[in-house]
């Protein structure tokens, strides 16, 4: 355990309080940037007081966890921020895993499991164990050897503290049936509250068990990366490696039969795959119809395809260099045909574009495609090389990369421009309401599309009703400073900088919830939902 109890148990209640300070009644925005600034800084405290070493490794996460942390507030789009969010606390996690070891660069997917488990236990457990040392005979023994002479401090105030966290539920809970037994001392008991001032006593609880909780688990997380962390053991290399159990002409015959399976689906395709708007009509289908009727299925075809190899690799016996080089061949085969379906994937994917325009959905999916196959041809390497072990490592890059797409490609802005310049096109309309969903990313794309020659008079119209209900929502919106972002600040500043295109746009209230624009003689609402059509 750590000698240096006091600087945890500090950092770790900054970090539990800057919870409450940070989200409460706030939304999103730079707050959790500056949470996981907050841990990291606590880290690094308690390392240079206890006089640990972080691995040269585990300092390679450490702008991958700051990068996509401050994506959170540099992007609103939600899918893109929600994965921010989550590939950064999963960076932080293999930062906290490896602080000392250095080794996550070489975890597999066992690894992952088995340190993730290992870690949610410790998060709970270790703070437990010290703040009730009995339950541990051994970190008791411990810890009363790291004391020494200064027996006082901790030892004296810790029962007093156990007490008083056992006590307040107690308390808490015979009061409320006590109240509802007696009007009388339900009475008294709400003057006393009153008097007090804690007519919010609920919120005040919640609140404090919620920086309780966070307290726990900051104070696990620093705990397991001072004294754990360097205990990495991986799966293969230090402990053993579950048996490859399945033989190599059983995994020839399922690579084999996959194999004639896609090569006869590309043979008969072929002219599907690349034939265009001729060879679909000539079967009786319409571009929609025919990129419904296959984009996803080919794509959960390449996610199937991805897992059967990784399995497959994992399991199988090859012990002779024959044996290696057949299977090698068979996944580059594979390889190969997933190429060409997921090229198919592609147009299937355009020709739904073409019909119906762009959504969240269908960019997400494109930029998906490319990191499939780019994670294909990775795999592939490895395979040849010989490299199993870092497969996981691959996959866990083409999310990243994926993920990293998103964020500089801008997909709200994305879709705004490809819509606009899709009105190019004969037949070609613009879904006005779809752009009213979009988030603050988009602004900068509406206040350019505003201009485009392609837009006709309703849908101008109705794109400056868009830019009202925007300015109108902001000005309305009372954002702290911990709920900043980057794309809601630029759109305050450019929608009153081009005030004169939506200036004329009256916003009216229907009710406390329901915004709308007159446009014409239709009403444009703020919040679109599909009966108000």
């Amino acid at each position: 355990m750590v000698k240096n109890r006091s600087t945890l148990w500090y950092g770790a209640l900054l970090v539990g309080w800057a919870f409450d300070i940070l989200y409460w009644d706030k939304l999103p925005g730079i707050s959790f940037f500056i949470h996981i600034a907050l841990f990291l800084g606590a880290l690094a405290v308690l390392a240079w007081k206890e006089e640990l070493s972080p691995a040269k490794n585990s300092y390679y996460l450490l702008p991958l966890i700051l990068g996509f942390s401050a994506l959170t507030f540099l992007r609103e789009e939600p899918f893109t921020r929600t994965l921010n969010h989550l590939l950064s606390l999963g960076f932080l996690g293999l930062f906290v895993l490896s602080f000392q070891g250095g080794r996550w660069f070489a975890y597999t997917l066992s690894d992952y499991i088995v340190s993730g488990l290992r870690l949610a236990l410790n998060l709970v457990s270790l703070p437990f164990n010290m703040i009730f040392p009995d339950v541990d005979p051994d970190l008791e023994g411990e810890q009363e050897k790291e004391e020494g002479a200064r027996p006082g401090g901790w030892k004296q105030a810790a029962p007093y503290l156990r007490g008083i966290l056992i006590a307040l539920p107690v308390i808490a809970i015979l009061a409320a049936l006590l109240a509802a037994a007696d009007p009388i001392f339900s009475n008294w008991l709400e003057e006393m509250i009153e008097l007090l001032k804690l007519e919010k006593l609920p919120e005040y609880i919640l609140r404090l068990v919620l920086i309780s909780v966070w307290t726990t688990l900051a104070a696990g997380a620093l705990l397991y990366a001072a004294a754990r962390s360097q205990e990495e053991k991986l799966v293969g290399t230090d402990q053993p490696w579950p048996p490859r159990f399945l033989g190599f002409t059983e995994t020839s015959i399922i690579l084999g039969a996959v194999n004639l399976l896609f090569f006869s689906f590309v043979t008969i395709q072929f002219r599907y795959f690349f034939g265009g708007e001729k060879n679909i009509h000539l079967d009786g289908y319409t571009y929609s119809e025919y990129a419904r009727r296959g984009f996803g299925e080919l794509l959960a075809v390449a996610f199937f395809t991805l897992f059967i190899i990784m399995v497959l690799s994992g399991i199988t016996r090859r012990e002779t260099r024959r044996s290696r080089t057949t299977f090698s061949v068979l996944v580059g085969a594979m390889t190969a045909f997933i190429g060409v379906i997921l090229l198919s994937s592609l147009q299937r994917l355009g020709l739904y574009e073409a019909a119906y325009g762009f959504s969240r959905l269908r960019t997400y999916s494109h930029i998906c495609i490319l990191w499939i196959g780019a994670l294909f041809l990775g795999i592939l390497v490895l395979e040849i090389a010989q490299k199993h072990r870092f497969f996981t490592l691959a996959s866990l890059a083409a999310v990243a990369g994926f993920l990293l797409t998103m964020n500089l490609l801008n997909i709200d802005g994305l879709i705004t421009r490809q819509n606009i310049r899709r009105l190019a096109e004969e037949d070609a309309a613009l879904d006005t309401h779809y752009l009213n969903t979009l988030s603050n990313d988009a602004i900068p794309a509406l206040i350019d599309a505003y201009g485009s020659p392609y837009l006709n008079n309703q849908e101008r119209d109705e794109l400056a009703a868009v830019l009202a209900c925007r300015a109108y929502e902001l000005g309305e919106a009372d954002r702290k400073w911990a709920s900043f972002t980057l794309p809601t600040s630029r759109a305050r500043g450019i929608l009153e900088a081009n005030a004169a295109i939506w200036e004329d746009m009256k916003v009216k209230e229907v009710d406390s919830w329901s915004t709308y624009v007159q446009v014409g003689e239709k009403k444009f609402y703020c919040a679109y939902y599909s009966w108000m059509d």
